[in-house]
């Protein structure tokens, strides 16, 4: 997890790089770096449970941005077994929905010249990445989430 907390640490420096005027560089580069490091935990956690040590970055590399963000907005969305823990599904959906809204934010920040950024917009995407990164460590190890970073990788539906 070292590579993406670093990440989630790289963009609150970045947001805060300029304290009384930040550029739009400094501030763009936070939002997509905050998306980054949520990207990562996801995937480095769904590796993890790769028996396989020396292809764990291989698996790494077959998760694909478009299939997390549908994956993520099926599991934002889904109605799940009565039987899990209200607070555990809420936690899950905030993940999910954490993904989806900063891979929206990332292309906003990477490829919109025309949306403005100010450290108010850009600080609510990397609280909001931080916010799941706390919200995955509680749930990390539930069959719930598991099963979510299986659908991260293959479109897989629960049936």
């Amino acid at each position: 997890m070292a590579y993406a907390e670093d990440l989630l640490k790289q963009a609150f420096l970045l947001l805060n790089k300029e304290p009384k005027k930040p550029t739009q560089a400094s501030l763009r580069r936070s939002v997509s770096t905050a998306y980054y490091a949520l990207f990562h935990l996801l995937i480095q956690e769904a590796s993890l449970n790769w028996s396989r040590m020396d292809t764990r970055d291989y698996l790494a590399r077959a998760f694909d941005h478009k299939t997390m963000k549908e994956a993520s907005t099926r599991a934002e969305n889904a109605t799940y077994d009565p039987g899990i823990d209200n607070r555990i599904v809420a936690r899950l959906r905030s993940v999910a929905k954490a993904f989806r809204e900063l891979q929206h934010q990332r292309h906003l920040a990477d490829y919109s010249n025309a949306t403005k950024w100010d450290r108010t917009k850009a600080s609510a995407n990397v609280r909001q990445a931080q916010t799941a990164f706390s919200d995955w460590k509680i749930i990390r190890n539930e069959r719930v989430a598991q099963r979510y970073l299986v659908s991260l990788l293959c479109n897989y539906k629960e049936g």
